[in-house]
């Protein structure tokens, strides 16, 4: 397998662990406050949502940091590829983890704060997202299977988010259009295994699953197919 073709397996993982804000947070944790306010700078709209001392911001920043995965998580400044309101890049070899988060204005400013602690957790996962990803190629899965687990992957992940946002909330905007905020981070999820049954399935409303079985079948099938028989 190429280089590049293992770095474009782990970035099928793009596209949520919840941890409390950290106790012992120093504002000195340089790398992490140095993306922070980089990410501010390329997306000033979401400056005046909550300040430095907010619990929220202050995760973010432990995030950043690498306190969370084990390892410093950078910011890139680029919009996302796929179009959505946010996306990571899993860990591989030497390339190192980051996250982006839209530019435009289609996401609002506490949108791209709640999208941001997002990728954060769903960045907690990544072995797992690389697990699913080594178990397909090894023909392990189906492309149903695969896609189905990593829509409970991010199910996990999202679930851990609304607790996070449950206990950290952010300030409501004037306009209360911040849909991924209202009807996503702080809405009730129905357990896993309705959620499984109801939305890990083709053309399901509230997860990727069609995204993920589309990577299997252009990423992963063609890996399969050429290997030796």
């Amino acid at each position: 397998m190429t280089k590049s073709l293992s770095r474009l397996f782990q970035l099928i993982a793009i596209l949520v662990v919840v941890g409390e804000p950290s106790a012992a947070f120093s504002q000195d944790s340089g790398f992490g406050r140095r993306q922070v306010q980089q990410m501010l700078a390329d997306r000033p709209d979401m400056k005046g949502v909550i300040d430095r001392t907010d619990p929220v911001h202050k995760w973010v920043v432990d995030g950043f940091q690498g306190k969370l995965i084990g390892q410093r998580v950078y910011w890139n400044a680029s919009s996302p590829r796929t179009g959505r309101a946010a996306e990571h890049a899993a860990p591989y070899g030497h390339y190192p983890p980051f996250i982006s988060i839209s530019g435009g204005t289609d996401t609002t400013p506490v949108d791209k704060w709640a999208v941001i602690v997002f990728e954060l957790h769903n960045l907690q996962n990544f072995e797992g997202f690389a697990k699913l990803a080594a178990d397909a190629r090894a023909g392990k899965l189906t492309a149903d299977e695969y896609a189905t687990q990593c829509v409970m992957l991010e199910y996990d992940a999202q679930m851990r988010t609304h607790q996070f946002f449950a206990k950290n909330p952010l300030p409501e905007s004037e306009h209360g259009q911040d849909r991924w905020y209202k009807t996503w981070a702080l809405s009730d999820l129905p357990s896993a295994e309705e959620f499984k049954t109801k939305h890990a399935v083709p053309g399901g409303s509230r997860s990727n699953f069609d995204y993920f079985k589309n990577s299997y079948i252009t990423q992963i099938l063609p890996y399969i197919e050429s290997r030796p028989k």
